[in-house]
């Protein structure tokens, strides 16, 4: 189906854009990574109010390691928001999944 990519800002959860809020709230599932960047002031549980439903946080094992499979494999039947700190395509990490996708052709 999907996987939006949705960037945070740089300080806290009130960095996203009204858009990506949107595209969180209508999401079947949201992924969340937090250790590309430093994100000082997120309070996870005030973001997951926001968005009305669970944020899953990833660790970098399961980007890197086993190559975003979890979240792949969720893109390919359901909706999906991935959030990250700052710029959703800075990090390699990033890149990397969006070129798994476009390979699965999602």
């Amino acid at each position: 189906m999907s996987l939006t990519f949705i960037g945070l800002g740089l300080n806290d959860e009130k960095g996203i854009t009204l858009e990506g809020l949107e595209e969180a709230r209508r999401a079947d599932s949201v992924y969340g990574e937090f250790y590309t960047n430093i994100m000082p002031n997120l309070d996870l549980k005030r973001l997951e109010k926001e968005i009305g439903k669970k944020v899953e946080v990833l660790d970098r094992s399961q980007l890197e390691d086993e190559g975003g499979k979890k979240v792949l494999t969720a893109a390919s039947t359901k909706r999906v928001a991935f959030l990250v700190p700052g710029d959703p395509l800075i990090a390699t990490t990033h890149i990397s999944l969006r070129l798994s996708l476009a390979k699965m052709g999602i």
